[in-house]
């Protein structure tokens, strides 16, 4: 089977929506069975801590594929994140549950999926690893290289969530560059 073939099932079940500004793709225990791609925006996936506060634990510019499902919801199909636009965002959705059909019948959208999942997992070990290792102001540095430009596309207290730290550190750090640069 071809490619086009391979994945004729998914485009043919897929639907898109259009996601304005603050708007949820995804809620905590949302059912949550299906696969996302985001054709055009900025979306920023979160969970809620021990204490209440939102912890952004991702950005998805697109085009890009989200985390998979299979990563992202409970043994129940409920999503386990918070998934917002920032921006005014475009995006596609089919059945997690075509897409393993179609993974196990034809090799190369099993690479496809495999590449997504493998991306995933590597996102979040340099995450996890950075989190762990790096002084905040280097971690700074690492979401500029990620993500670049979007530093200045987003919210402040968004971009300190992520890197752990709270909005004032995140302006201290902000200054103490400045300064540094002067």
């Amino acid at each position: 089977m071809d490619d086009e073939a391979g994945f004729a099932p998914v485009l043919a079940a897929m639907r898109t929506r259009q996601l304005a500004p603050g708007e949820a793709l995804l809620q905590v225990g949302q059912q949550a069975d299906d696969e996302c791609v985001l054709l055009a925006g900025i979306l920023r996936s979160s969970v809620g801590d021990a204490e209440g506060r939102e912890v952004t634990l991702a950005f998805h510019q697109g085009p890009t594929a989200l985390t998979p499902a299979i990563a992202r919801v409970d043994a129940n199909g409920r999503s386990r994140i918070h998934c917002e636009a920032l921006s005014a965002a475009w995006v596609a959705e089919f059945p997690a549950a075509l897409l393993v059909e179609c993974m196990l019948r034809t090799p190369s959208v099993q690479c496809w999926g495999d590449a997504v999942l493998r991306a995933e997992l590597l996102r979040r070990a340099d995450r996890e690893w950075s989190l762990a290792a790096l002084p905040a102001a280097q971690r700074l540095a690492l979401f500029r290289q990620q993500y670049p430009g979007l530093e200045a596309s987003i919210a402040q207290h968004h971009v300190a969530s992520y890197l752990g730290i709270t909005p004032v550190s995140l302006s201290r750090l902000r200054a103490r560059e400045r300064a540094a640069g002067d």
